[in-house]
């Protein structure tokens, strides 16, 4: 059986995050982006070291940059464009209030559209994945869904890698030409619940395990490639970023966890990072278009 490399993550920020989520890179300004979705802040790392936060006026599930310099956030049903300070500017569209009536994770595909998916913790699966242009046209692109979360694309753009917590699989998502799904498949179970997940410059699949203390390295066969050990309570999600984009920054979560957990883990809820030893794919601004490409 093929070796497993096991890394222990280090602590980058030692903020107390109830619900530390969505790391993202932003590229342009060179900074790492993350929300404490139930503290209603929004924290950044920039690359030369400094840790700056912005209270926010609402619940922001997931923050993206905007291809024109300001950012866009998904707030409860609402997808937002808010300016660098945090305050809303514009809705661009909402969500159908299916299921539990708000949206969770989202990231955007290598053409510039905001990917996001709602929830229904019942047994009813309500919820949806959905696909949201610059012009707020909203596309459904799966139902069924009950605890929406990770999602990153293939190095080529024809695979999306998406998780349905609940479903305690990750999925492979086989794109056509309009970067859409036209078939899917289960690439990997896990007997934990999955979260968030980001993808490498040589196809390889990092997820969170919310209650496993981890982030897993999947290959894109599936094999178990390299586990990497986070001791911040529950592990929330992942996303490369550093100027060469090698690091692995990894969100987490304190809100809930028992005294004595919090008590043997007093890094919950900061952000870490490891030195993964290969770059990130990297992640497309909101709005950015392709050359040739009009959908």
């Amino acid at each position: 059986m093929p070796t497993v490399g096991h890394t222990i993550a280090n602590i980058v920020v030692a903020t107390e995050c109830e619900l530390g989520e969505g790391p993202t890179w932003d590229a342009a300004r060179q900074r790492m982006l993350w929300l404490d979705v139930d503290g209603q802040v929004l924290h950044e790392l920039a690359a030369d070291g400094r840790h700056m936060s912005t209270k926010l006026e609402q619940r922001v599930s997931a923050m993206v940059p905007d291809v024109a310099g300001g950012l866009v956030g998904i707030a409860g049903l609402d997808v937002t464009r808010f300016d660098n300070f945090g305050k809303a500017v514009s809705i661009i569209a909402c969500l159908p209030p299916d299921g539990d009536g708000f949206a969770n994770d989202g990231r955007c595909d290598p053409r510039g559209r905001l990917w996001v998916g709602t929830v229904d913790r019942s047994d009813a699966k309500a919820g949806s994945l959905f696909c949201v242009a610059d012009d707020g046209t909203v596309t459904p692109i799966r139902d069924g869904v009950a605890l929406s979360n990770g999602m990153d694309w293939s190095p080529d753009g024809t695979k999306c890698y998406y998780v349905d917590s609940l479903s305690h699989c990750i999925e492979i998502l086989h794109l056509g030409p309009d970067g859409l799904p036209v078939g899917s498949e289960t690439l990997v179970t896990v007997d934990l619940l999955p979260d968030g997940l980001t993808v490498d410059e040589q196809g390889g699949i990092w997820v969170a395990l919310w209650d496993g203390g981890a982030v897993h390295r999947y290959m894109p066969d599936g094999r178990l490639d390299r586990v990497i050990k986070v001791p911040g309570g529950f592990v929330t999600s992942c996303a490369f970023g550093g100027p060469d984009q090698t690091r692995l920054f990894i969100t987490t979560a304190r809100g809930g966890l028992p005294a004595a957990k919090l008590r043997a883990e007093p890094g919950a809820g900061a952000l870490f990072a490891i030195d993964a030893g290969v770059a990130g794919r990297g992640y497309t601004p909101f709005g950015h278009r392709v050359r040739g490409l009009m959908t």
